[in-house]
């Protein structure tokens, strides 16, 4: 099942296994497409699409989101659930293999349904497994607001990686604040599962089913918001380029690949 969105009575259980033939498209009734190029802010090189190139089920159980050159050019693809399976309370988690390879940026995270009127870092974001270039640790942690009157601190060139040009940036706010931790000494390439236990007062981040990491609501400090008592929906993309994994190389993989299990979710 789905949640019902934008009503919702309660969270109710979803699981997408990726069972299909190969080369079909993930379920529409789950994904949306997020397109374009741009640089997303953060200089990054990919043109997402809604091609089949970019992402499908490989027909054993799994979808693949491909970044694929073509000359100088990548095309990418980024998917998410927004008003089709969102959750406010419960535990989330994916069963994820990440390429390896300079430049490459896979992300599996969640923004905060109303990322269109409250604009980010107000909308919040939780990162269950950000992986870059060939290094053997995932991050994780969570972005949320700060203060009020102006923008301050507020590195706006950093928001239009999260999100990209249309979507409103924070007006009231001094700037945002982060809470993470790295899984270190992992192979990502592996098969290995990432995900959050969410409650009103806590975000745990699971790895392999247990727990890894907690960022609790008595942890932020006066003027740190806890911004994720509200409904949230996963993202699933796989970057090139960019500030933060750098330019790729001759050594990048062509495609380079994620590979995703399973995606389950219970109350």
């Amino acid at each position: 099942m789905i949640t019902p969105s934008p009503a919702r009575a309660a969270d109710v259980a979803f699981a997408d296994e990726f069972n299909g033939a190969a080369g079909t498209a993930p379920n529409s009734a789950y994904w949306n497409y997020e397109t374009g190029a741009g640089g997303w802010g953060n200089n990054e090189k990919q043109n997402y699409t809604s091609s089949r190139q970019n992402s499908r089920l490989d027909g054993d159980g799994n979808l693949l989101i491909e970044a694929r050159r073509d000359g100088d050019s990548w095309t990418s693809a980024r998917i998410n659930t927004k008003d089709k399976f969102e959750f406010t309370y419960g535990t989330i988690n994916a069963r994820i293999s990440m390429p390896k390879g300079q430049g490459l940026h896979t992300g599996w995270w969640m923004l905060g349904h109303d990322i269109w009127e409250a604009g980010f870092p107000a909308a919040g974001e939780i990162d269950m497994a950000e992986y870059i270039n060939n290094y053997d640790f995932v991050h994780i942690g969570v972005h949320g607001p700060t203060g009020e009157g102006g923008f301050g601190s507020l590195d706006l060139g950093s928001v239009r990686d999260v999100v990209p040009d249309g979507i409103p940036l924070p007006t009231g706010l001094n700037g945002q604040y982060s809470r993470g931790s790295d899984i270190t000494g992992i192979d990502p390439s592996a098969f290995h599962t990432y995900g959050v236990r969410k409650t009103a007062t806590a975000i745990t981040f699971l790895f392999d089913g247990a727990p890894y990491y907690t960022v609790n609501r008595s942890d932020l400090t006066a003027g740190e918001q806890w911004v994720y008592n509200k409904p949230m929906y996963p993202i699933l993309n796989l970057a090139v380029g960019g500030t933060w994994p750098g330019a790729t190389n001759s050594s990048t993989p062509n495609p380079g690949t994620v590979k995703v299990d399973w995606i389950r979710y219970t109350p």
